[in-house]
C-alpha cells in the first residue's frame, strides 16, 4: 500500500532515491532532499507514518531474499527486541518462547529486486536497515547483483543479526576505513550507526560502449538491457547497415537508450559455430574500419542478451588494467579496456594464433568446433589475466 501523498508519483520511475527498511524516530528528517522509499510491514508504525503526511513512497510489506507477494507472519519478541518470519516450526512455541508473549503481524512479502525493477531505480543513495530482523544478512545478499547502484549501506545500532563479513561489503568501505582517507563518509547523526560507502563512489564513470553478440531482443530482455545501459550511461555499437555487419557505428548515450526503446537494433547476423571467428568479425568491424569516436572509449563490452535469462543486471568492475579481461564463459560476455580489446584483436589476427588454431584443428578434426571456445581461452590466458564473473 502507498502513502496517498505519493500515489501518483510512485507509479512512475524513480531514477534516484533512498530506501529505508523500518521506521524509527527522525529517519525521515531528510526526505525533502531526495525521494524516499520507506518499507514498513508493521501495522502500528504504518498508521503513525500516514499521519505524518510526508512526501514519501510507503511500501507496507516485509523484505525477503526472493519470494515476493507471499502472505506470511512476522513475529516480534518484545523482551529481546527482535523480529523473524514464520517458518516450519510449531506455531505455539517459536524459538523456545511461548507465542502468547510474542506479537504477530500478518504481512505480505517483497524483495529489493522487485522494487528496483518496479520503480526503474538507477541509483540508491542509501539503503538503511532499522529493524533487528533475523534475515538481515539474506537481505544484504539479495542486493549483491545490484550493489553497483547502491552508494551507501547503513545499519542501525539496534540490528544484532548483521554480519560484517557479508559478501556484498567487499565492494564497500566502512565508515572507520573512510576516516583513514580510503573513501568518502556519509555523515550520520549517531556515531554508533554503521555506514558503508561503495568503493567506486568517487571514481568517474568510464566511457563504455557495448556491442551485441546477437542483436535479437525480446520484450523482457529489452527492458533489462535498457536498465543496464541507463545505469552506466553506455554507448552502444551497432551495425551501420541492417543487412550486413562489416561496418559499425557508435550510438552515444542517451540516444542509445532511445534506440533500444524503439527496438531498431536488430540485424541479420549469422553466427559462426567456431567461437573465435565471431569475436574476430566483430572486432574487425570496430577496429579495422576505425569507427568514429572509437578513441573516446575507455571500456568495450561484448554482450549476449541471453545473460538476462538468469540475471537481471551486469556489474562492471572498474577501473580496469590493460592486461585484464572479464569474462562470462557461459554467455560469452567479455569486457576490458579499449586498449586491451584492441590488443586482443591484434593477437587473434596474428599468424601465431592462426598456427595455433590450425594445429588444434588437425589434432581434433571432429571435435574442433565444440572445443574452439576452450582453445581460445587457453591461448589468451597465456597473455591476459582472465577474470570470470
Amino acid at each position: 500500500m502507498l502513502n496517498k501523498s505519493m500515489t501518483n508519483k510512485s507509479m512512475s520511475s524513480i531514477k534516484s532515491c533512498k530506501i529505508i527498511y523500518g521506521y524509527k524516530e527522525n529517519c525521515l528528517d531528510d526526505c525533502q532532499d531526495s525521494p524516499v522509499l520507506l518499507i514498513e510491514p508493521r501495522s502500528d508504525y504504518i498508521d503513525k507514518i500516514r499521519k505524518l503526511n510526508l512526501p514519501i513512497t510507503l511500501i507496507s510489506k516485509v523484505l525477503v531474499k526472493q519470494m515476493a507477494n507471499q502472505e506470511t507472519l512476522l513475529y516480534y519478541d518484545k523482551e529481546n527486541s527482535r523480529y523473524w518470519l514464520k517458518d516450519k516450526r510449531d506455531d505455539l512455541i517459536v524459538n523456545g518462547t511461548n507465542l502468547f508473549n510474542i506479537k504477530r503481524y500478518q504481512v505480505y512479502t517483497t524483495n529489493i529486486e522487485s522494487i528496483l525493477l518496479q520503480y526503474k531505480i538507477q541509483n540508491v543513495k542509501s539503503f538503511q536497515i532499522n529493524i533487528n530482523i533475523e534475515n538481515c544478512n539474506d537481505l544484504l545478499e539479495s542486493i549483491t547483483p545490484y550493489n553497483h547502484i547502491f552508494s551507501h549501506i547503513i545499519i542501525d545500532e539496534c540490528v544484532n543479526y548483521f554480519n560484517k563479513s557479508s559478501k556484498i561489503l567487499s565492494n564497500f568501505y566502512s565508515n572507520k576505513e573512510q576516516s583513514k582517507g580510503q573513501g568518502t563518509q556519509e555523515q550520520t547523526k549517531n556515531n554508533s550507526i554503521l555506514c558503508f560507502s561503495h568503493k567506486n563512489l568517487n571514481i568517474e564513470l568510464p566511457k563504455i560502449a557495448m556491442y551485441f553478440l546477437n542483436e535479437s531482443f525480446n520484450k523482457d530482455t529489452l527492458q533489462e538491457l535498457t536498465f543496464l545501459v541507463n545505469q552506466y550511461k553506455m554507448n552502444i555499437i551497432i551495425n551501420k547497415d541492417e543487412n550486413q555487419c562489416k561496418q559499425k557505428v557508435i550510438i552515444p548515450y542517451p540516444e542509445s537508450v532511445k534506440l533500444l526503446g524503439e527496438n531498431k537494433t536488430s540485424s541479420r547476423v549469422s553466427l559462426s559455430k567456431i567461437y573465435h571467428e565471431n569475436i574476430i568479425q566483430n572486432l574487425e568491424s570496430i577496429f579495422y574500419k576505425r569507427i568514429e569516436k572509437i578513441n573516446d572509449l575507455e571500456i568495450i563490452i561484448q554482450f549476449n542478451q541471453k545473460y538476462f535469462d538468469s540475471k537481471k543486471t551486469l556489474q562492471i568492475m572498474y577501473p580496469l588494467k590493460d592486461n585484464t579481461i572479464y569474462v562470462n564463459k557461459i554467455y560469452d560476455i567479455m569486457y576490458a579496456t579499449k586498449n586491451c580489446i584492441y590488443m586482443l584483436y591484434q593477437i587473434l589476427k596474428s599468424t601465431y594464433f592462426s598456427d595455433y588454431i590450425q594445429c588444434k584443428r588437425e589434432e581434433k578434426k571432429i571435435m574442433f568446433k565444440i572445443l574452439s571456445k576452450r582453445y581460445f581461452y587457453e591461448y589468451i590466458s597465456k597473455i591476459f589475466i582472465i577474470t570470470e564473473f
